[in-house]
């Protein structure tokens, strides 16, 4: 059977997608358990580095937000094709101070202990901290990772490719040119696609969407050289590879 595309990393139970057909739940193993949905999404969980408060800010994540999150693994292990998105966030403005980043690291490691006990890859957020992030999974012996819409140096992006990782990029890599020479330098083998919906679209403003998964697979191929049909289908290949609990054909 020929490969369809698959995105690998989105955010279907936001709130931007509740007026949706069948009004999606806030829960990914909810919206999974529905018939309709059941063949088409497979949920990841995970404790992102950076969470919301009771206003809209965003604060880097501290252990205690793990805590009630940890009894949630175990209790849906069998769903479950990943953990994530987790990973980790030094911006500046979101981790301001080295106790941030101690606690972003402490939830990471965590959730990596997690991801290897239940025999899962993981699904890595990385923002200006990707050699770190890289270099933290090798120590703990992670082989299975998606550094999702990643931004680092091609250098680095080598070096999480020679661990086996691999790299997601969304539509928002169509805006501009600067990620060209990140993805002229990673082999197709290691590039999985991605929509971050309802983020990271093609228009900054404007809700993205899984259909948009189309869009980072043309300029994929533009940029490499190749044809869409040869990306749709070796990246497909790839996400089943790495997450063989999602390929339920």
């Amino acid at each position: 059977m020929e490969e369809g595309f698959v995105d690998c990393h989105c955010h279907i139970s936001a709130r931007e997608f509740e007026e949706v057909g069948t009004k999606l739940t806030k829960q990914c193993v909810a919206i999974v358990n529905r018939a309709f949905w059941v063949h088409l999404v497979a949920p990841c969980f995970g404790i992102h580095p950076l969470q919301v408060g009771g206003g809209s800010e965003q604060h880097s994540v501290k252990p205690q937000d793990l805590d009630a999150a940890l009894p949630h693994f175990y209790k849906h292990r069998e769903r479950l094709v990943g953990i994530g998105e987790i990973g980790l966030d030094f911006t500046p403005w979101c981790a301001p101070t080295q106790q941030d980043k101690d606690d972003q690291m402490a939830v990471f490691i965590k959730q990596l202990s997690v991801a290897k006990e239940l025999e899962l890859p993981v699904n890595v957020h990385s923002r200006s901290a990707a050699k770190v992030t890289i270099e933290t999974m090798r120590e703990q012996g992670i082989s299975r990772a998606l550094l999702h819409n990643f931004a680092g140096k091609p250098s680095v992006a080598l070096e999480g490719v020679k661990a086996g990782y691999l790299i997601s990029f969304p539509p928002a890599v169509c805006r501009n040119q600067q990620r060209d020479k990140l993805i002229k330098q990673i082999p197709l083998e290691h590039i999985c696609l991605e929509t971050d919906s309802p983020a990271l679209g093609l228009e900054k403003h404007v809700r993205n969407e899984p259909c948009n998964i189309v869009l980072s697979c043309r300029y994929i191929a533009d940029v490499k050289g190749v044809s869409p049909e040869t990306v749709r289908l070796v990246t497909a290949q790839n996400a089943y590879r790495l997450f063989p609990k999602a390929n339920r054909r």
